[in-house]
């Protein structure tokens, strides 16, 4: 059976191997129509959809058209999964028609039973009129799409949790600019948005704090916990919200006059965040993060016993920005 093949994709699809030789992996070789001659006609159309690709195949033959649909965060699983059902129309319509007999009669009294030029091709696909035989192009069943997905190479951990570890450098406004390195780990579960799970412990570098009474140096040590979501997702690109929280201590140490001595404050807060995650490659990303959190506990540390001398007091609003490195474990 000859075969005209159109294809509509979305950028990031894969162009390789294409939707013929896709077809000839199931079928063998397969040729293509002439101008002019009868052939099952296939369109191949792949849109984006947000962070999901949406595709469309339309077969025809003779006038009569079906449309068969797959959906799928990959776009290279889509265009496997139509070009199977593509496949497996192609090849119960070629068995039907080498089934037929070439000269099936026809009562030579019975008009209705006769096909006319214009009709040929229609009575062709749908067989005699006392036993029509309809153009079927049936989709495989979900068990051998989910059979073939799972069966792919690389594609093992598709559907499994994913664990990752890494680092990270953010910069707050907490006072002036303060540095913060964190070592993190990550889950991230099969789920639709891909909701990840991240804890990580996070220490700033020393601030320090002047006041006409003395000096002091201030620094936080915190739990640092985040769950985020991918609304947007490319082969390459992830884009989306997090909701950021922080556990832990400000530490402060007079250094000024001495006798050095410290205290600690517990320091809760909560906040917000956008994030966007680059994929370098399938084991490596490089992660940046920009948001605010809001502190849950006002602070307001002062030299005694001036309350005028304040060394730091807590800010409604801390924004920040930060730059990592994820490296997926499993």
């Amino acid at each position: 059976m000859a075969l005209r093949i159109e294809e509509s994709f979305h950028s990031g699809c894969p162009k390789h191997p294409s939707t013929r030789e896709r077809i000839e992996a199931h079928l063998g070789r397969v040729r293509e129509a002439r101008p002019g001659e009868q052939a099952i006609e296939l369109h191949f159309d792949v849109v984006r959809r947000g962070a999901t690709s949406d595709g469309t195949l339309t077969l025809s033959l003779a006038g009569v058209s079906v449309e068969r649909k797959a959906s799928s965060k990959s776009c290279a699983d889509v265009v496997a999964a139509l070009s199977m059902m593509a496949a497996i129309a192609i090849g119960e319509e070629t068995e039907r028609l080498s089934s037929e007999p070439e000269n099936a009669p026809v009562p030579a009294d019975s008009e209705a039973t006769k096909p006319s030029t214009e009709q040929g091709a229609e009575t062709a696909l749908a067989g005699p009129v006392e036993s029509p035989v309809p153009l079927d192009f049936n989709p495989p069943s979900p068990a051998v799409v989910t059979a073939t997905r799972e069966q792919r190479p690389g594609r093992q951990n598709a559907r499994q949790v994913a664990l990752s570890f890494g680092t990270s450098v953010e910069v707050d406004g907490n006072r002036g600019a303060l540095v913060m390195p964190q070592w993190f780990g990550q889950v991230t579960f099969p789920l639709p948005l891909d909701p990840t799970l991240r804890i990580g412990l996070a220490r700033t570098m020393g601030a320090g704090a002047d006041s006409p009474l003395g000096e002091a140096t201030l620094r936080w040590t915190v739990l640092a916990i985040a769950g985020c979501a991918n609304v947007m997702r490319t082969e390459r690109l992830q884009l989306g919200p997090c909701l950021n929280g922080e556990l832990g201590r400000l530490e402060a140490t007079r250094v000024d006059p001495l006798p050095a001595n410290k205290l600690f404050y517990f320091w809760p807060s909560l906040g917000a965040s956008g994030r966007l995650a680059w994929k370098v490659t399938p084991a490596l990303s490089l992660d940046l993060t920009i948001g605010v959190r809001a502190p849950l506990i006002a602070r307001e540390l002062y030299f005694n016993p001036d309350r005028e001398a304040v060394v730091y007091r807590t800010p409604a609003i801390v924004p920040f920005v930060g730059a990592g490195v994820v490296v997926r474990a499993l």
